[in-house]
């Protein structure tokens, strides 16, 4: 009798398992490039909204064609007498190790020294820097889950948040890696000659906070 009853469970598991082997066979037959990264085009928009700060101007920052950015733009913003900049950078393939992302990249690339970890409930870690008499704020904004500095932290995010039926089929149709390995790095930074690097700090996470509340839910398509 107990031998006989397994009999349903063990042909559920091989029509299971047949029927996984079939997709991942069609997967490769019929898309080849799956574990390519096809990420698809992106454009950072020309504007965007910052709560208590009046935009200024924006342009788009070149890049090279063998980087991990795929787009990139810098963006300009007023409050009062403090002027903020904000520079995106939509990464593919990456880590999300932003100490090497700004060790290549702005008047940062030659020495940047050592990003001083924070974190706020609202939006997740960043990193705070003050180099050259301004104070720079830096973190990853990710695809799911919060937002990140250390390749440690963007890496327990892909373990525990891309594990997901949207992005298994996504591996399955052979778009990619079932891990989403993109992040929206992004770069705040203020002059100190109108501010201490206390009260620059205070402002720069007081507008990190209401910019990733913008663009976490506008995170680009896979």
């Amino acid at each position: 009798m107990a031998i006989t009853s397994w009999k349903p469970v063990r042909l559920s598991l091989l029509a299971v398992t047949l029927g996984g082997v079939l997709l991942v066979a069609g997967k490769l037959v019929f898309y080849p490039s799956v574990g390519k990264n096809l990420a698809t085009p992106f454009e950072f928009p020309e504007s965007v909204p910052l709560a208590d700060w009046k935009m200024q101007k924006s342009a788009p920052l070149k890049i090279s064609d063998n980087s991990e950015f795929k787009a990139a733009r810098k963006y300009e913003y007023q409050k009062n007498s403090m002027a903020l900049e904000i520079e995106m950078r939509y990464a593919v393939d990456t880590i999300g190790q932003v100490e090497g992302m700004m060790k290549g990249h702005t008047i940062l690339k030659s020495s940047p020294g050592k990003l001083t970890l924070a974190n706020t409930q609202a939006a997740g870690f960043h990193g705070i820097l003050q180099q050259q008499n301004r104070l720079y704020l830096s973190s990853c904004i990710n695809p799911n889950g919060s937002a990140t500095v250390t390749s440690q932290q963007f890496r327990y995010n892909r373990n525990t948040r891309d594990w997901q039926p949207n992005r298994i089929l996504f591996w399955l149709l052979g778009r990619g890696n079932i891990q989403d390995r993109r992040c929206l790095w992004t770069q705040m930074s203020v002059p100190l000659d109108k501010t201490t690097p206390e009260d620059a700090k205070k402002i720069l996470e007081n507008a990190w906070v209401s910019w990733y509340g913008w663009w976490q839910p506008r995170f680009p398509e896979p």
